[in-house]
């Protein structure tokens, strides 16, 4: 399926009603906004931050719009598709040849490897070109913007991000709140990502209940603008007519008290509180949801997606059978199968390690699968089970534009497979309704 950008307008541009900056929708995201557009004046490296699906990169295309950016260069590149060093410097390197008055946007550049962040640092402080077997060559007129999951120093201090590339973007953070916290904006964003979603899917325009507006403003959106979107994509599939209603966003109930996050203060680059960073803290089983939600919508992007799915259940037999200190009979009980088939997988499991170790899509899955084991699987009695039915819902969930074919691949399987799991599910999602 078609992802629009986030724009009232066509293109990179911004949409100005009465002296403000509209882009998406009229948010300021308490103050980022403002920030990024006093910054698109610096020419400085600026670090974009905040939670998966706050709205970063609109905050990014506001820094190229308000630093004078043609439309046509702004140029963002994901961290995340590079597969080893070697990839990584290759790619950045042609970027950086042809950079000449663009906008640079990193998009989790904490993800490479440590090599590729090393010397991304020195061409980015030096704003110098280093192409090997050519003589360096000086960077003009180019502006580089990072964006980051959480804060500069947290991330050093887990070792994600190399302190001299940290140091590049430490000066001029800005802080993207999540939705929750921009309570004002909920509804803007809802009916615009509806707009959107109906205009992509060709649907007569939908509008959302009172009611379904009530719960939108009373949920938290810990999945922020990317959860919207994934709730509202699912709700067309399932609205009565052109009104969606809480149950079609799968939010029944009546509001209920959630403990807030803790807060951290940021210190901005002028010596100051910026803002606060919500330290919320996801179950186990919340976190690996999310990852892999991210990994599979970026892996149907691609014309052959990994299979992820496969890899899931690889990661937790791996982790299940260290955990049982190798004991094949006392895993496979765990697992839910016998220690002849724990046998027959292992080899296959091995020589699919090396594509799980080498994709910057499952970077850090493994740590997530050890800690949802720890926890207890989140109740689950069959973590295998459990890993297919998520894979199949994210697939069916995001890929409803998405060949079957595709889909299948993504779960690791063939399309008839794919076919039976899929009409199993359906099946007891009936028999338990």
């Amino acid at each position: 399926m078609k992802q629009q950008g986030l724009w009232d307008v066509e293109g990179s541009g911004i949409a100005h009603r009465g002296g403000a900056k509209a882009g998406y929708v009229l948010d300021n995201m308490e103050g980022a906004v403002d920030r990024a557009a006093f910054l698109a004046k610096t020419h400085m490296p600026i670090a974009i931050i905040g939670a998966r699906g706050t709205g970063k990169m609109y905050v990014a295309r506001v820094v190229h719009q308000e630093s004078g950016g043609l439309p046509g260069h702004f140029v963002a590149i994901d961290c995340r598709e590079f597969r080893n060093c070697d990839n990584a410097n290759r790619a950045i390197s042609a970027t950086l040849a042809a950079s000449r008055d663009k906008t640079l946007v990193f998009k989790y550049p904490h993800l490479m490897c440590a090599d590729a962040q090393l010397r991304l640092a020195r061409q980015l402080r030096s704003r110098t070109l280093l192409l090997d077997g050519h003589p360096p060559r000086p960077l003009s007129g180019a502006r580089f913007v990072a964006l980051l999951p959480d804060s500069i120093e947290r991330l050093v201090r887990t070792r994600q991000l190399q302190e001299p590339l940290a140091t590049v973007f430490a000066g001029y953070p800005i802080y993207v709140p999540p939705i929750r916290d921009r309570q004002r904006a909920v509804l803007r964003w809802a009916d615009k990502i509806l707009q959107q979603e109906c205009e992509d899917r060709e649907l007569d325009p939908h509008r959302f209940t009172p009611e379904a507006e009530g719960a939108m403003l009373a949920h938290t959106w810990e999945g922020n603008i990317s959860e919207m979107r994934q709730r509202i994509g699912q709700a067309l599939t399932q609205a009565e007519g052109a009104r969606v209603r809480p149950a079609d966003l799968g939010l029944l109930g009546a509001a209920q008290d959630v403990e807030r996050p803790l807060l951290e203060p940021i210190v901005d680059g002028f010596g100051g509180e910026l803002s606060s960073l919500g330290r919320y803290r996801p179950s186990a089983a919340e976190a690996l949801e999310q990852m892999l939600a991210e990994a599979l919508h970026h892996a149907l992007s691609g014309d052959v997606p990994a299979p992820l799915g496969q890899w899931l259940e690889d990661e937790i037999v791996v982790a299940v059978i260290a955990d049982c200190g190798g004991r094949l009979a006392r895993a496979a009980r765990r697992l839910g199968t016998n220690s002849r088939n724990l046998q027959r997988w292992q080899p296959r499991i091995g020589e699919r390690a090396a594509a799980r170790g080498d994709s910057m899509l499952w970077k850090n899955m493994d740590t997530l699968v050890r800690n949802w084991l720890a926890e207890g699987c989140d109740g689950t009695a069959d973590p295998l089970s459990w890993a297919r039915t998520l894979v199949l819902k994210q697939l069916e969930n995001q890929g409803s534009g998405v060949a079957v074919k595709q889909r299948a691949a993504a779960a690791g399987v063939s399309v008839p497979t794919y076919n039976k799991r899929l009409k199993q599910a359906r099946e007891a999602e009936v028999s338990h309704g």
